[in-house]
């Protein structure tokens, strides 16, 4: 939730791939508040101090013994008026708030192989392979992960190959205002991707959990980009700007043709 107060007192939503690192880390320090509070609740049912209580599993258990109460129990404590000390020590609930503000980044880091081939006559590209390695940091939910790293990848090969805006010369008329122009990667201008994951702990938060979904928008364009020009270097050409289709392919080519006639 972003800008609704009746909601949250505050917060600038999940852009910069922040969502587990600030939001995790924020839920984390709140629970660890919780489960502190909760030691205390036990300690009353089991009547030891608080600090004899380890939390593991759902139990409270007294260091050392096999006398534990359950979290239900202890939250039943919590709830009810009538079972907690007179003396106004220890308010009712089990509540906590906690705002977390990140002493720096947790870029993610990767390092991606694309394979292409490239018609000379037509300019066409197949790309016949997509591999990349990640490092997120702590990965707590892999099929998630695997998931945005996908759709990052995804999208870096529609940046790549098809993804342009184009406007009418002269009036400066959008032409690829809907994605009947705008075309956009299918499942068939995918290959199967190749992924792999390297866990890093990132300093900046107590997780160590790092974004997870951006680096296939940055690595993939770049790595398609190297692999067609890697193709074409040998007929001399030395740049093409993206997206890169089968026109922009065959325009070097046929430039570079009547440089060499020249």
């Amino acid at each position: 939730m972003e800008g609704d107060t009746d909601q949250i007192p505050f917060g600038n939503g999940t852009w910069g791939a922040r969502s587990t690192s600030v939001a995790g880390t924020a839920i984390y320090r709140a629970a660890d508040k919780v489960i502190a509070k909760a030691r205390r609740f036990a300690g009353l049912k089991l009547e030891c101090a608080e600090d004899d209580v380890d939390y593991m599993q759902g139990k409270f258990q007294i260091r050392g013994t096999d006398r534990y109460v359950t979290f239900r129990e202890v939250a039943e404590i919590a709830y009810h008026g009538a079972l907690l000390p007179g003396d106004g020590s220890l308010g009712p609930g089990l509540e906590a708030t906690e705002f977390y503000d990140p002493p720096d980044t947790n870029d993610p880091q990767a390092m991606h192989l694309a394979v292409v081939l490239v018609d000379s006559d037509t300019g066409a590209v197949r790309l016949r392979a997509l591999y990349a390695a990640d490092d997120c940091g702590v990965i707590i939910n892999p099929m998630i992960v695997e998931g945005q790293v996908h759709g990052g990848l995804a999208q870096g090969v529609g940046q790549a190959l098809l993804e342009n805006i184009a406007y009418e010369p002269g009036s400066g008329q959008l032409l690829t205002a809907s994605f009947l122009d705008y075309a956009m990667p299918r499942a068939g201008d995918l290959p199967s991707f190749g992924t792999g994951f390297i866990a890093t702990p990132a300093p900046s938060n107590p997780l160590g959990v790092k974004g997870g979904s951006e680096s296939g928008a940055i690595g993939a364009p770049a790595a398609i980009g190297n692999a067609v020009l890697d193709a074409l270097w040998h007929l001399g050409v030395r740049d093409i700007g993206l997206p890169i289709s089968s026109e922009s392919i065959w325009r070097a080519l046929r430039k570079y043709s009547v440089l060499k006639l020249e």
